[in-house]
């Protein structure tokens, strides 16, 4: 399913949450293969492949950094234009506040960039409801990952 995020509502954009000591961030140019390469490794080649296009599209990809180690990432307009995602956190932070920090850090960039809503294709609408107000988008079961080739 796929959920509407309305990017005018400040309200969770303006409780920015970093905990301990984590930075977030846009990777520079010398970063790219590091970051997206963990992103694989961490997640997925699927991932690796979105947040690449993010990144050299848009500008569009936020890493969560302590002591010079990848925490976390967030990505827009990776899958498509508007389209949040994705995100991922290392499972030794989650829990701490890293994935909270990264969702309104690239919700504020969207829309800083002029983007009036989010669409954000999940299943985990819980995770994303804790923080935001979600609106679902009628008859987006299928999505637009339907008809995606396999990933090799």
């Amino acid at each position: 399913m796929d959920y509407l995020v309305p990017l005018y509502n400040t309200t969770f954009i303006s409780q920015e949450y970093i905990a301990n000591e984590i930075t977030i961030r846009k990777p520079i140019g010398p970063e790219k293969d590091t970051v997206l390469s963990w992103i694989e490794a961490t997640f997925s080649m699927g991932w690796r492949c979105e947040a690449e296009t993010a990144y050299c599209h848009s500008n569009g990809l936020y890493i969560a950094v302590k002591g010079g180690r990848i925490c976390g990432f967030a990505s827009f307009d990776g899958t498509a234009k508007g389209y949040f995602g994705p995100m991922g956190v290392s499972p030794e932070w989650r829990g701490c506040g890293v994935g909270q920090s990264l969702l309104c850090v690239t919700l504020r960039a969207m829309r800083d960039a002029g983007y009036g809503y989010a669409v954000i294709p999940t299943n985990s609408h819980a995770y994303y409801a804790q923080y935001l107000e979600l609106f679902e988008i009628p008859n987006s079961e299928k999505g637009i990952y339907h008809d995606m080739l396999p990933i090799v």
